[in-house]
Parts: structure tokens; sequence; C-alpha cells
């Protein structure tokens, strides 16, 4: 069985890890809730596992800890910002709490942002609208990951996307996905771990199916979908490389995504975050309800067989989050040795 953590545990390490890789005290909390935020909805692809290469990207100046957003262009309620070669997962938090304001004053933010780098799991940065009674939508671009369709030469990003709502009785309707049939964070954990992928997951090198994680990390991972799931991706790169004026997955450093990586290099890519005020379309009393009787609706349905019932986006990890939120993180030895091997080689107190 894995060992289990508290979140507060996790938290107090991450914060400890970022004060090290030079994060100011305005930013490091930003920067642990976006990773345990991760591990307690159960994506732990996207959790404190990252420490080690965010922190390394610090030291080694691929990335900036002390970025500040800069505004190059504004438009009623669209904002334009460079991200000073920050981490996503912090910029991504500052991005939407500006659209959030911007919300509130025009109905509708939206802030565009370039020059910036992983955002980790985007649910954390479209639940910071959920929190303030909005709606959010957020979407990146990242390395290229993904052919064409039809192609095997690496083209674009799974261009990651989120989307935000918030309910009455229900929790929040969350929507985190990739365009690919796999967040390329599971293959480097299979390949970590040596285990066998399913087929439809990744392909070599030379564009065929494979079934292992180490070929699957030398090539590509498949859209899902198929073609639609390509054509999202190239929608998606539209809204948040073109728009904010970042790089195209396909002019982005790979060096991250080989297999053995230590350190998150600069990536320079962009971001969308937007935020809806729900008064600015109905009253907020009628939208809560009819949400909740959709759900309603989803939840009484009948299961197909086999299944013990219907869910909605966002539930498996709200679930997940209740259960680790009473009992603790679960970290494989695997994640605990990386994570207890960093800790002693910067000088910082191991999980415990």
């Amino acid at each position: 069985m894995p060992d289990r953590v508290r979140p507060e545990r996790l938290h107090a390490f991450a914060v400890e890890a970022g004060g090290f890789a030079g994060l100011p005290k305005s930013t490091v909390d930003l920067f642990a809730d976006s990773l345990v935020e991760a591990d307690l909805r159960g994506i732990d692809t996207h959790g404190v596992v990252r420490v080690p290469a965010y922190v390394e990207g610090y030291r080694r100046g691929y990335l900036n800890p002390r970025a500040e957003l800069r505004e190059v262009r504004a438009k009623g309620a669209v904002r334009v910002y460079d991200g000073d070669n920050g981490l996503g997962g912090i910029v991504g938090q500052q991005a939407m709490d500006i659209a959030v304001d911007l919300a509130a004053e025009h109905g509708v933010g939206y802030v565009a942002v370039r020059n910036s780098n992983h955002a980790g799991m985007l649910a954390h940065h479209v639940l910071r609208a959920v929190d303030r009674g909005m709606v959010g939508y957020f979407v990146s671009n990242g390395p290229p990951v993904m052919a064409g369709w039809g192609g095997r030469d690496p083209l674009i990003s799974n261009n990651p996307m989120a989307y935000g709502f918030p309910a009455g009785q229900y929790p929040p309707v969350v929507l985190d996905m990739a365009c690919s049939a796999i967040a390329r964070g599971k293959l480097r954990q299979a390949a970590q771990n040596d285990t066998p992928i399913p087929e439809g997951w990744a392909t070599d090198e030379e564009g065929r199916p494979t079934t292992d994680p180490h070929a699957g990390m030398r090539g590509l991972v498949l859209p899902m979908a198929g073609h639609k799931g390509y054509g999202l991706a190239v929608v998606n790169e539209l809204l948040s490389a073109v728009l904010p004026g970042a790089l195209l997955s396909a002019e982005v450093s790979s060096a991250f995504l080989v297999e053995g990586a230590e350190a998150l290099d600069s990536w320079r890519v962009g971001h969308l975050a937007v935020a809806l005020d729900i008064e600015a379309f109905l009253d907020r009393h009628d939208y809560l309800r009819r949400t909740d009787e959709l759900i309603g609706r989803c939840k009484a349905s009948r299961p197909a067989p086999g299944l013990p019932e219907v869910l909605v986006p966002g539930e498996p990890e709200w679930r997940h989050r209740e259960e680790r939120l009473r009992e603790g993180v679960p970290l494989s030895a695997t994640t605990r040795a990386l994570l207890d091997r960093a800790a002693a080689g910067w000088g910082i107190e191991v999980l415990t």
C-alpha cells in the first residue's frame, strides 16, 4: 500500500521547496496550492511529483522565480500580459484572478498570457473563478507531443483545457482534459514504473502504435477521438498561442519531454483565462436551480449494464478530494523516493 501523507504536510514541503528555489512569499503559496490540489483531486501526475523538476528549472535559471505579469495590451474586457518566463501554475492563477475582476465589471473577462510555462492542473485555475461565483475557462499550449492527423512528425501540443461551473447543492461541475487520449504525464509515470501502456495511448518514433512506455516517451501521444481530438487541439492552439502572441507548440523546446529529464526548461507558451459573471446572463438563483436540475437528471438516469451510476464531470475528482482530505494523499514508493532524494540534495526536511 502507498504511504499516505497529510495534505498540509505536502503543502509545507512544497512551500519550503519553492522558497529554496527562490520564490517570494507573494507567490510561493500559489506554487504549493496548485500542486497539492492536483494530488487531492487524484491528478497525481501534476501534483508534488513535479516539485523536483520545477525547482531544478528555477535553480538552473530556466524559469524566473520572481516573475511579474506585465500588461502589453488592453481593450474593454480584454487584457494581454507577458508572463515574464514564470511558471504557468502560478501565472495561470494570477491570470484567472484578473479575468474574474474584469468580469465583475464587464460581465466577462478575457486574459491572454504569453511567455509562460507549464500550467499544471488546469482545474485549479478555473476553480478560482468558481470560488468567486463565476464560470471559468482556461486553455494552454505546450511542447509538440502530437502529430497532425495522418502525420507522424511532432507538430502540436495536446493543448489542455478546463471549464468550471458553480452549482447549488452539488459540487462544481469541472471538466479538465487534454486533447490527447491521455495526459503525457501518465506516459511518463508508466515509463518511471516500467509498466506497459494500453493500445491507443501513444506511437513510437516512426508513428507505429506501441504499448512500450519508453518507446512512447520517444514518440508521440495520440489524439482523443481521432481527428476530432486533433481538430480541437488546433483550435486550442489558436486560442492559447496565436491570440496571446506566444510560441506555437512546434516552436517550443522539447527538452523536458525526454525520458529522465530532471528540470522543466523554458517553454514560453501561452494561456487564455476566461471568466463569466453569471449575473450578467440570468439571476443567480435561477442559474443554480437549473444547474442542479441538470446534474440531478444526470444522477437519476439509469446506468448502463455493469456500471454503478452516472457521473458528472469533476465528480470523481471531488470524491478523491474528500477521501484524501480525510485519509491523506497516497504517494507511491517511486514518488516518495524521488522527493526524498530531492529534499536531501536541497538540504530541506524530507516528507514525514
